[in-house]
C-alpha cells in the first residue's frame, strides 16, 4: 500500500512538469488544524489552472486531550483539488486520503495500546489566495475527515509562499 501511494505521488508529479506552465505552480506552507490534524507541513503542485495537488506531513510524539491521548502520531495527507475563480483568488475544492499512525491512543475511530495505522477519507472547502507569479500563500476552509467509524469536522488556516 505505501508503495502504490509514493508511485502514485511521484507518477502525478513528473506528468504534472509537462501539463501546465503557471509561472510559479508550486507552492509550500504550513496548515494549522486542517487535513494534517493538528498541523502539517504541505507541498502543493498546480498541474493545470484549475487542478492541483498536494502531500502533507505532520509528526507529534505524544498529545493528550480531555478524554484520550495519543503518542507518536504521523498523519500524511495527499489530495487533488479543484479551483474556482480568479487567477489569485479562488475557491478551493480538495479530495484525498490521510495515512494516518501511531503507537497508542485513539485517532479518528482508529484506536490501539500496541499501534494501529489506517487510511481515512478527508476533504477540503475554502478560500485560497496565491498569486500566479508566486509570494505569498493563504488558505483557510473546512477539512473534514471521515471513514466507516464515522464524520470528524476539522477547519484549517494556512501559510506559505509559492514558487
Amino acid at each position: 500500500m505505501k508503495s502504490k501511494l509514493v508511485n502514485l505521488v511521484l507518477a502525478i508529479l513528473i506528468i504534472s512538469c509537462k501539463l501546465y506552465s503557471q509561472e510559479k505552480p508550486n507552492s509550500i506552507y504550513f496548515e494549522a488544524l486542517g487535513n494534517g490534524g493538528l498541523y502539517s507541513v504541505n507541498y502543493d503542485r498546480m498541474f493545470t489552472e484549475t487542478i492541483g495537488g498536494r502531500i502533507g506531513f505532520s509528526y507529534i510524539p505524544e498529545i493528550d486531550f480531555i478524554f484520550s491521548s495519543i503518542n507518536d502520531l504521523m498523519v500524511i495527507p495527499v489530495m487533488l483539488n479543484y479551483f474556482i475563480g480568479s487567477v489569485n483568488h479562488k475557491l478551493e475544492l480538495g479530495a484525498g486520503i490521510a495515512y494516518v499512525s501511531f503507537t497508542s491512543g485513539d485517532f479518528l475511530g482508529f484506536e490501539s495500546s500496541s499501534g494501529s495505522s489506517g487510511v481515512t477519507g478527508t476533504a477540503t472547502i475554502g478560500y485560497r489566495y496565491q498569486p500566479a507569479n508566486g509570494g505569498f500563500l493563504f488558505r483557510i476552509g473546512f477539512t473534514p475527515m471521515f471513514n466507516d467509524e464515522g464524520f470528524q469536522p476539522f477547519a484549517g488556516v494556512s501559510l506559505g509562499f509559492g514558487f
